[in-house]
């Protein structure tokens, strides 16, 4: 089974993400800007990897308007954010990115990180208004989630975790096991 994850990255905890899932599952590693479809045509198995940014997926898109061309290959979907292990806010980003065709791929949703050193422009105002968002609230109302995630903003932080992909990288090696080519 020949398998590539593909992966779109801005700070680079989706990267690192898509490097250990590509080493432990023996995947070909494509940048997805330098990716065409025609170049996935070889693969068995996809696996699109995105930080999730102002609740969508980077380079969803590019999975949803080629899905029927790639449809008849085993895809999933790796997803990194900074607040990501919070169930809501799992099921908005199902609901954002999973439209139409893709709605019922699998999603894996990893822990990422934040610098604000390395953060400029839109995202940092983006960062500022989530920050302000929550932090407007009553502090007895604050989600343990939404405390971590204000001193995240503050202080940064780096939640990527080799042992999170290991449920992902799992399924794909299932799939070997049940096509008898591993």
């Amino acid at each position: 089974m020949k398998i590539a994850v593909i992966y779109t990255s801005k700070y680079g905890t989706t990267e690192q993400y898509a490097k250990w899932i590509a080493r432990d599952t023996g995947a070909d590693l494509l940048r997805q800007d330098d990716c065409k479809v025609k170049d996935l045509e070889q693969y068995d198995c996809l696996v699109f990897g995105g930080p999730i940014h102002a609740g969508g997926i980077l380079g969803i898109r590019f999975l949803q308007k080629n899905y029927k061309k790639l449809s008849d290959k085993k895809i999933f979907v790796f997803a990194v954010g900074l607040n990501i292990e919070d169930p809501a806010v799992q099921q908005e980003c199902r609901e954002i990115n999973f439209v139409k065709a893709i709605k019922d791929l699998p999603c894996y949703f990893l822990r990422g990180g934040y610098d604000p050193a390395k953060v400029s422009g839109m995202d940092k105002r983006l960062m500022g208004v989530v920050k302000k968002m929550i932090a407007g609230k009553n502090p007895s109302e604050m989600t343990e989630s939404e405390k971590e995630l204000i001193e995240a903003i503050e202080q940064g932080a780096d939640y990527t975790s080799y042992s999170a992909t290991y449920d992902l990288v799992y399924a794909i090696q299932t799939l070997h096991l049940e096509t008898k080519s591993w």
